[in-house]
């Protein structure tokens, strides 16, 4: 690939449609000067699946417009073979109870085999599990651990392989892109008109994206909060 990319999963621009700020997404391609891919198996997710439920049938069509405009495309060069044998390894790196866990899902690995090919700039992607399986497979362990409430097994040896396979991809969140649209000024129309309208309005953003999707603690939205209003 001779141009700028990254590899959205479904889950960040979930969160950007139900936090009502999907129409960042143009602008922020638009600075970058790249291109916004996701996969087939993200497609369905995002459009396909959730067309055929009318509850989600406006979200869908919002995400449907975005691709039909060019702002996402869907990338049909995904290795299969590869993802296969990744999705293997990951899911058989942990176990409960003598038996494996399916810790990843087709979307999120084709999206993360497909940024390794092409050497994107990055993969967006909110779920905290796969960030720690990418960034901190032993961190991943103590999280399972939790979630299920159960003893762990890990792999250790598949888990420094599937890590290995996946070093050098960095990792972004939507709430990463939502900062990004509030330092460059595109969510100034909605800064209210008292004192501390700035704060005010950063808060509610961070916020909204946190409760509508993206794995992030409470203590890293107080920290970014606090970096962006001295960035700004």
């Amino acid at each position: 690939m001779n141009h700028k990319a990254l590899f959205f999963d479904a889950g960040p621009i979930i969160t950007l449609v139900m936090s009502r700020l999907i129409w960042i997404l143009p602008h922020l391609k638009q600075q970058f000067g790249g291109e916004f891919y996701i996969t087939p198996a993200v497609h369905r997710e995002l459009i396909e699946r959730p067309l055929t439920v009318r509850r989600f049938q406006f979200e869908a069509l919002q995400v449907k417009k975005l691709v039909r405009d060019g702002v996402l495309r869907v990338y049909e060069k995904v290795p299969q073979g590869k993802v296969t044998q990744l999705a293997r390894l990951a899911n058989s790196s942990f176990s409960i109870q003598n038996k494996t866990m399916d810790v990843v899902q087709s979307g999120e690995m084709e999206s993360i085999v497909a940024a390794l090919q092409e050497k994107a700039q990055a993969l967006v992607i909110d779920e905290r599990t796969l960030r720690l399986f990418i960034e901190s497979p032993l961190e991943m362990e103590k999280l399972l651990e939790m979630r299920f409430q159960k003893n762990v097994i890990p792999n250790r040896q598949r888990l420094q392989e599937f890590s290995r396979q996946l070093q050098g991809i960095p990792i972004i969140r939507s709430i990463e892109l939502v900062g990004a649209a509030f330092t460059l000024g595109l969510l100034d129309p909605y800064i209210p008109p008292e004192k501390k309208g700035r704060e005010e309005l950063l808060s509610a953003v961070l916020w909204a994206t946190k409760y509508n999707g993206c794995a992030v603690t409470d203590h890293e939205v107080d920290e970014m909060e606090r970096f962006l209003l001295r960035k700004k």
